[in-house]
């Protein structure tokens, strides 16, 4: 079974791709899939307004919709993975949350 990219791998790839053809014709353009332009734009926001941007901690929390995008799958999938005890996952209040750790590791074993 071939491996399916996340849609953040699949960004990546679509840019590293329209970066070696600009490179190859020494174009100045690049083109950007648009999730990719608006996480380049939100990344650069922050950076100008002084916000620190780090990478994920292993205890930082991810919500099921962050966990949905990281496995590329629906934010329902998540919730029952989580309910069903194959993704370690716990609440906060009344919302399901995995940690950082946990959703890479659960990644890893899908892949």
């Amino acid at each position: 079974m071939p491996h399916q990219l996340s849609p953040v791998e699949a960004a990546l790839a679509e840019l590293n791709g329209n970066l070696a053809v600009a490179r190859a014709q020494s174009e100045d353009h690049v083109y950007l899939p648009k999730q990719t332009a608006v996480w380049v734009r939100d990344l650069l926001e922050d950076y100008a307004e002084g916000r620190l941007v780090h990478p994920p901690e292993p205890d930082d929390e991810m919500t099921t919709q962050q966990v949905a995008n990281l496995l590329g799958v629906s934010r329902p999938f998540v919730v029952k993975l989580i309910d069903e005890g194959k993704l370690e996952g716990h609440k906060v209040g009344t919302h399901r949350r995995v940690y950082t750790r946990d959703a890479h590791a659960y990644k890893q074993k899908m892949g």
